[in-house]
């Protein structure tokens, strides 16, 4: 009996312990007379059956045998969102109708919760959560509606296809993270951050240089926009740029100088077929006898960013960076230069075509004690681009506003971020508000001040 206990409680023992360590402890005991050989190799028996049981209980609760791995990332952000309009006794009056809107103050949230599937080899899927109704260029939740609880919408599901080898070459398919590459601007001239696509995108550089830190690149996206089951012409949008990245000094990864820049077009298809309402934005011309958008839009674009590490040495915590980054944008339709059969309201304002923007900035916040601040100056006419998919945050979302972006960012941790925004736009074009365009008349001002708190896991 002794025995037994002995041999029990040895083999529970081992079977937390490396199989090494095993072996050597029983040798010791079979040398001082304590377990015959027998025994040992009982134990030995014993603790590798039950190791063997606990492995296929563990092998039960996993992923399949032919995924690499799996990775779970997710943020939460709450946010103050203050919205103050031209003051007349604290509303602006649109002056054409007449009509007030009350400055406006709102507590929001985004939560977002990611899952990235690898594959050893050909794939990658993504899949992403996120709180809001579906909105296009937002996934903002306001605290409202008597604690009515809170929709989660799919905000991500793609498969990401790479074959052995080809590091050069993706190809994306589904509703995916935008492949499209813009500059880190206070306020993106085409898309929202949280924009989305979906469709099919593919991706390709080739790198060169003695340490390969400079690279040729390309991005191409064929993303469907509406689907519409009583018409054969489906609405799209195609987007290609080509452009490069240069790093001058140090390593690859910080580099002295890094210099990107590039050239883009996009175009959309079959746009007259689309009715407002998918994307709260506003600013585009509108058809005179449908409210659907007037015209395609082709669009030419250049971007660039250089960012310069001023001195290797942190400057009162952040690094010593200084970037520069910039957007030109031009709607070449000649449709939007004579507005003919646009909603009366757009055609007293035709050739609002244009926009471009400038942004300096200092310092990252990527990692505890890490701080950035950044300047804006962006200048985004109502037909420059295509209304849908443009920044949110601009005055009321969307374009025919000029004006200031304005950020600093602080973090507290490297998982906490603290950040406040400010925005002072005013609307450019003599438009009246038709409902679908900016409120007001040209100059009418608006303020807005984001408070955000981001919380990463």
């Amino acid at each position: 009996m002794k025995h037994r206990v002995i041999i029990t409680t040895l083999a529970a023992t081992f079977m937390l312990s490396s199989a090494q360590g095993n072996d050597a402890i029983l040798d010791i005991l079979v040398r001082k007379g304590v377990l015959t050989q027998q025994e040992a190799n009982q134990v030995r028996e014993q603790a590798d059956v039950q190791t063997a049981q606990t492995f296929e209980i563990y092998n039960k609760s996993k992923t399949s045998s032919w995924l690499d791995s799996l990775t779970w990332s997710g943020d939460l952000r709450l946010r103050a969102d203050y919205i103050g309009r031209e003051e007349s006794g604290g509303k602006i009056i649109s002056s054409n109708t007449g009509s007030a809107q009350a400055d406006q103050l709102r507590f929001r949230y985004r939560l977002r919760l990611a899952l990235e599937a690898r594959f050893p080899e050909w794939m990658t899927v993504n899949v992403r959560l996120a709180s809001g109704d579906g909105d296009p260029v937002s996934t903002n939740t306001s605290l409202s509606d008597t604690f009515r609880k809170k929709p989660i919408t799919l905000d991500i599901v793609s498969a990401t296809i790479q074959p052995p080898g080809w590091d050069w070459a993706k190809l994306i398919v589904g509703k995916m993270e935008n492949t499209i590459w813009q500059p880190k601007l206070n306020s993106p001239m085409v898309y929202d951050n949280d924009v989305t696509p979906e469709g099919i995108a593919e991706q390709i550089h080739w790198s060169f240089g003695d340490q390969g830190q400079h690279r040729l690149f390309a991005n191409f996206g064929q993303f469907a926009l509406k689907e519409i089951s009583g018409d054969a012409n489906d609405v799209y949008m195609f987007d290609l740029q080509s452009g490069i990245e240069a790093k001058f000094g140090g390593e690859p990864k910080t580099p002295k100088l890094r210099l990107q820049g590039l050239g883009g077009f996009y175009f959309t298809q079959n746009l007259g077929n689309l009715t407002a309402g998918d994307s709260p934005n506003l600013g585009n011309a509108f058809s005179g006898s449908k409210t659907n958008y007037f015209a395609e839009f082709n669009v030419m674009y250049f971007r660039g960013e250089a960012a310069w590490q001023i001195s290797e040495r942190p400057f009162c915590g952040t690094p010593c960076i200084l970037t520069l980054s910039g957007e030109y944008d031009e709607n070449l339709t000649p449709a939007f230069d004579r507005m003919t059969g646009a909603l009366s309201s757009a055609a007293t304002s035709p050739d609002q075509t244009t926009g471009w923007t400038v942004q300096l900035a200092f310092g990252e916040a990527k990692k505890k004690g890490q701080w950035m601040v950044a300047y804006q100056y962006k200048h985004l006419e109502a037909d420059a681009t295509f209304d849908g998919l443009t920044d949110s945050d601009w005055g009321n979302g969307g374009t025919d506003r000029k004006g200031h972006a304005i950020r600093g960012s602080y973090n507290f941790q490297d998982w906490w971020t603290f950040t406040v925004s400010a925005f002072v736009t005013e609307k450019i074009s003599n438009r009246p508000n038709s409902g679908r365009n900016q409120n007001g008349l040209a100059g009418e001002d608006h303020f807005r001040v984001l408070i955000d708190n981001v919380i990463k896991f």
